[in-house]
């Protein structure tokens, strides 16, 4: 059996409005001729009578009557369908899912989302990480999430990346420690970091190679968020994104820059399919500009 179209159903509609298919006709702005073989093919399609003529015009059947009454209310949904599309498409609504690099996540996401939430409120907006770069892509190709912060090291080549400013780490002593180097600082007190296998642990140690020391102990954490108060609290040192630099100077650390260190590239990650979410589209442009 062939589907019902959009245009049987207005057709119908029409005509049991009106009961009339020269007047449906004009209500639609299609000629009568048109709108008589949208009719007869409806009626090929279910298979049932729906009109017969009466009079100069025509009247509904009863299957009409029941048909005509279930288009209507079909048109109703179609309706609301249109509006929430069109919520969509002009970002009165819609949803937007961000995943990531906890530290990426931690430290850029609120430039990201808080601008474009202020400008479009009625977007839906949801925040997630992922602890390393697969799991990432994964959860891009998987439909999990619309776009990701991510290092921009080895990317796929089914996925479009964006790159952003390059992230730079700090190193984050008490104040106390004003005189000393970070190898000096390193040496004598204790390193807090997160465990091993994570991108942060993974730089933390390359600084350690760079300045040639080693951590008299190390202290470790799952809590991003919590590296600069807990590193303060023991009198340690921590090495973190450069966006806690204000954190660590209103907690009362010394932030020492590492200068030696390159600066890792890193971007914004989405399919190309994510584009047809108007949120997504609107968030990269932008970024973009």
């Amino acid at each position: 059996m062939s589907r019902l179209s959009l245009g049987q159903i207005e057709a119908l509609v029409a005509v049991s409005d009106h009961v009339s298919v020269t007047a449906a006709a004009d209500e639609l702005g299609v000629s009568q001729p048109s709108l008589s073989r949208r009719l007869q093919t409806l009626e090929h399609t279910l298979g049932v009578t729906l009109l017969r003529p009466s009079g100069r015009g025509v009247e509904l059947t009863p299957a009409g009557a029941l048909a005509a009454s279930a288009a209507r209310r079909a048109l109703t949904e179609v309706s609301v369908i249109d509006a929430l599309a069109e919520s969509v498409r002009t970002l009165a609504a819609g949803s937007l899912r961000l995943t990531g690099l906890p530290s990426l996540v931690s430290s850029l996401g609120h430039d990201i989302i808080g601008p474009f939430h202020l400008a479009h409120p009625g977007v839906t907006v949801s925040m997630s990480t992922e602890e390393d770069p697969c799991a990432v892509v994964a959860s891009l190709r998987e439909g999990r999430a619309d776009l990701a912060l991510c290092a921009l090291d080895g990317v796929p080549g089914d996925l479009v990346a964006l790159e952003l400013p390059s992230q730079r780490f700090i190193a984050v002593v008490p104040d106390a420690e004003v005189d000393l180097s970070l190898r000096e600082v390193l040496a004598g007190s204790t390193l807090v970091t997160l465990p091993t296998g994570t991108s942060m642990r993974a730089t933390t140690e390359e600084v350690c190679r760079r300045v040639g020391a080693r951590p008299a102990r190390v202290m470790t954490t799952t809590q991003r968020d919590g590296l600069v108060r807990l590193a303060l609290a023991v009198g340690g040192v921590t090495v973190v994104p450069d966006a806690f630099a204000d954190l660590a100077v209103a907690l009362g650390g010394r932030c020492i820059a590492l200068d030696d260190q390159p600066a890792r590239p890193i971007g914004l990650l989405h399919t190309v399919d994510a584009l047809r979410n108007p949120a997504v589209e609107a968030l990269v442009q932008s970024l973009r500009g």
